[in-house]
């Protein structure tokens, strides 16, 4: 009896640091179709990930959007790629081997600009201008969210005449990146939070007015640097500051198949 008690413990054990073998090997897209998009079908261009965390589907995407959302970058952060990164775009579907995490999906796209687009480059470090995103002394406003689910969109539009946004399960990562895609500047994360987080952001951009007959009113309300202070708790403030920057050594027109 004893013995088949150690057999079964043996046996429990060896599934056990198989599955944790399983979910520390790196997932990869196992199947990937790509294809340069159609000219002549006009729509909506996207890229989302489906239910179950393992296909991803882009349609009309060009390479430039690819790179930024693999890398987490902006605009100023791409040096010397050719103009056709922004003309040229494509349909992909991509499938991973697992289902994965959130966490993970910034590495499974940057193999696949390796793999499909042969993408290389190097990184240096520039002194930019850029923007700063702290803690302000007040302490972070955003309520903290512990949930396992992954899928939803962090940030995402809500109805109103004033632009705002519903936060939900984000990373402070995405919340600097989501804001450096708006102010067109690269934002420096010196929060030091970590984890996910939910909020409701509620500005008006910068230029934004109201229709007055013939001329445009300014729209009342707070600009984001106020609106992140006093809605969020955190402060951002334009510096000079160590910025890391991707020069593009390589890249190829994917190829369709």
């Amino acid at each position: 009896m004893a013995k088949r008690a150690v057999l079964l413990w043996v046996f429990l054990a060896s599934i056990d640091a198989a599955s944790a073998q399983q979910e520390a090997r790196p997932a990869v897209f196992d199947v990937v179709a790509i294809k340069p998009s159609d000219p002549n079908v006009r729509g909506d261009c996207y890229m989302k990930g489906q239910a179950g965390g393992q296909t991803f589907v882009g349609r009309c995407f060009p390479l430039r959007q690819l790179i930024k959302y693999a890398y987490k970058i902006i605009d100023s952060q791409i040096i010397g790629a050719p103009g056709w990164i922004d003309t040229d775009n494509y349909d992909f579907e991509a499938k991973t081997d697992r289902p994965v995490t959130r966490a993970e999906v910034a590495a499974l796209f940057q193999g696949l600009l390796a793999d499909r687009f042969k993408l290389q480059f190097h990184n240096e470090t520039r002194t930019l201008s850029a923007l700063v995103l702290t803690v302000d002394k007040a302490g972070s406003k955003m309520t903290a969210n512990d949930s396992s689910y992954e899928w939803d969109i962090p940030i995402m539009p809500m109805p109103g005449s004033i632009p705002k946004f519903k936060g939900t399960r984000c990373p402070v990562y995405y919340l600097t990146w989501w804001i450096a895609q708006r102010e067109g500047r690269p934002v420096v994360d010196r929060t030091g939070l970590p984890g996910f987080w939910d909020f409701t952001l509620e500005f008006v951009p910068e230029g934004m007015g109201r229709g007055n007959g013939e001329l445009t009113a300014p729209m009342d309300g707070s600009s984001l640097t106020t609106a992140l202070r006093q809605q969020l708790g955190l402060k951002l403030e334009s510096q000079k500051t160590p910025v890391e920057v991707y020069l593009i050594d390589h890249v190829e027109r994917a190829s369709a198949n």
